[in-house]
């Protein structure tokens, strides 16, 4: 939750500073593996993919049907989707209708981890006669494709990544315990960013086509169900700054540059004001045709409660974090710092704090799927 400034998945992030390793928001190079939980958000977001591949209008004889993955990061949580692309376009428009796929990211995201994964994987989509992959490194934020020219575009936990952080969260690392002007700047960046993807793929996708997102969500009080484990890595960094590991100005400059939008967050650009090229608000040319708010369950605690083994709920709870959340963090230290001897130290740390009290960390994230109609 992620990929991967700009993160995802990896979207989002903004200019890299002197001093910053990794670009924020890129997800680190074992997100792949680590990424169960993003695909388990899939599954939720997988049968309004295939109804809006029944709403869709198919391509001309001959056309090609065009399909955007966006927020791709490491391409591990795109195969299953993508695949349901082009079955449910061959479904109904016959088994050799052609069908193209450009998965984005940021510049900063590990393309090569992209397209081996999806290029090289067993029973890839890619893999099937007529079907075209392409890579594209841009942020979803910015015009991506020229007008009119997607039937379809599919975004999963990735529109949580902002293009900016306003400024850092004083005392945290996450948005959700932000406070006074702070949270306001970062939801403010939050809607900025969300009219600009919306505003992009407005002018995008053709008439009819069809906007699929599984967006990284929140309840009404702005809980992402996270807060557990990101209040337990915050502490593990303040024991680094104790250490000596990182300096006090390094940790305060440590932000994960998200926001998880509530359900009103997510609809108030259908229904009011307007944006850049637009005449009218969205509603005039996008329209919301279904959405649905889910809680996901806690699958690693799960698996911990039925198995009593510390050690192995730790390391998975440890890899998803810093797989996710280090490269991000990361951007803060100066060029000084050795990053292995840091990586080591909050990998051991939030092993031994997990370990500690497991329940502490539960974790139940919110994501909201939805169905977007170009009217």
């Amino acid at each position: 939750m992620s990929s991967t400034a700009a993160p995802r998945s990896t979207e989002g992030a903004g200019s890299r500073t002197q001093g910053q390793h990794i670009a924020e928001g890129a997800m680190g190079r074992d997100y792949g593996r680590h990424s169960g939980v993003q695909h388990h958000a899939n599954d939720y977001g997988i049968p309004v993919l295939r109804r809006a591949l029944e709403a869709v209008p198919l391509p001309e004889t001959g056309a090609p049907f065009r399909a955007a993955d966006l927020g791709a990061a490491s391409g591990s949580n795109s195969l299953d989707p993508m695949r349901v692309v082009v079955e449910g376009v061959r479904a109904r428009a016959g088994a050799d209708t052609a069908v193209t796929v450009v998965h984005t990211d940021i510049l900063a995201n590990d393309f090569d981890a992209l397209l081996a994964t999806i290029m090289d994987s067993p029973g890839s989509y890619a893999r099937e006669p007529g079907v075209f992959a392409y890579a594209e490194a841009r942020s979803f934020y910015e015009p991506l494709f020229p007008a009119g020219e997607l039937h379809l575009a599919w975004s999963a936990i990735a529109v949580h990544w902002l293009s900016r952080v306003p400024e850092p969260i004083p005392d945290h690392i996450f948005s959700s315990r932000a406070r006074g002007e702070v949270r306001e700047a970062l939801k403010a960046q939050s809607r900025a960013d969300w009219e600009a993807f919306l505003g992009h793929r407005a002018r995008e996708l053709r008439p009819g086509g069809q906007l699929v997102v599984v967006g990284g969500a929140a309840s009404d009080d702005g809980d992402s169900g996270a807060d557990g484990l990101m209040d337990a890595a915050v502490e593990v960094l303040r024991e680094l700054v104790r250490q000596g590991l990182i300096g006090e100005d390094e940790f305060a400059r440590m932000t994960i540059p998200t926001w998880n939008r509530t359900a009103g967050e997510f609809l108030a650009p259908f229904r009011e004001g307007s944006g850049e090229g637009r005449e009218g608000g969205l509603g005039d040319v996008l329209r919301v045709e279904e959405h649905e708010q889910v809680v996901l369950p806690d699958v690693l605690l799960e698996r911990y409660r039925e198995s009593g083994n510390r050690e192995a709920y730790a390391d998975q709870v440890t890899a998803f974090f810093l797989a996710a959340f280090q490269p991000s963090l990361f951007s803060a230290l100066g060029e000084e710092r050795d990053v292995g001897v840091v990586a080591e130290a909050l990998a051991e740390g939030m092993r031994t704090r997990v370990a500690s009290d497991p329940e502490a960390v539960e974790t139940h994230w919110h994501v909201l799927p939805m169905r977007v109609t170009r009217l």
